[in-house]
């Protein structure tokens, strides 16, 4: 019997047990230990070897490790859910439509509260990918738009919202959407602590909770990677010009 039959509460979860371990290891492997993997080899390993790599192609690494972790270990899931979308594409174009607009109007009203609270509506890490984004336009289309998407949809919710959706929708939705938004901002918690980062937070739960609908609407994950391929692209776009 596979895990997709014994999924409570309506919702297909094609992940093996061993997917599923192998999947919680690599969230916090992918959020917090490749970071300073990298960083150390590019350093201290790199030098040695006579070069070091730009922020874009750390990144490029990053993605692409993680991309072909998850191809290699979750496999038979991301297998499984394409034979879920295949099975209702409907739902699967419904969920990418409504959750954009969702996200596109949530991400608004925050960002209006948020102009109460600071002075500078400025995110560091949305300036870091801009500022990139205009350097290296075509390799940060190749991340944000195709390895970003896979990678972290399938941890965030593949790997987190869908093991959590089988038990309780509320605690998927709360944990994802607020584990999705401290990846996205923990290394400036650490390194560079300003208490505006906490309201910075905010700006990704309107995607957090858009992407997870998406997954939980559609039931399948390629609902999510889709739509997060779409806001990626324009947010991209945008920056670069």
């Amino acid at each position: 019997m596979t895990a997709k039959r014994r999924a409570g509460n309506g919702f297909p979860y094609p992940m093996t047990q061993v997917e599923l371990v192998l999947g919680w290891v690599y969230v916090f492997v992918h959020m917090f230990a490749m970071t300073y993997i990298l960083s150390a080899l590019n350093a201290y390993v790199f030098p040695l070897m006579g070069f070091q790599l730009s922020s874009v192609w750390l990144n490029l690494i990053y993605y692409a490790v993680g991309f072909f972790y998850l191809l290699g270990f979750l496999f038979h899931y991301l297998r499984e859910s394409f034979a879920d979308m295949c099975g209702n594409f409907l739902n699967t174009v419904i969920a990418v439509l409504v959750g954009f607009i969702a996200y596109v109007l949530l991400f608004n009203l925050v960002s209006f509260g948020l102009d109460f609270f600071l002075d500078d509506l400025t995110n560091p890490n949305s300036a870091a990918v801009n500022a990139t984004a205009k350097l290296n336009p075509n390799t940060m289309l190749v991340i944000g738009v195709l390895l970003a998407p896979v990678v972290e949809e399938t941890l965030f919710r593949g790997v987190v919202f869908g093991s959590l959706r089988r038990k309780n929708a509320i605690l998927a939705y709360a944990v994802s959407t607020l584990l999705f938004a401290v990846y996205h901002l923990w290394s400036y918690l650490v390194y560079d602590f300003h208490p505006s980062l906490f309201l910075y937070l905010l700006q990704y739960l309107p995607a957090g909770l858009a992407l997870g609908w998406a997954y939980d609407y559609s039931k399948t994950l390629y609902a999510p990677i889709f739509l997060h391929m779409v806001i990626n692209y324009v947010v991209i776009s945008v920056q670069i010009g």
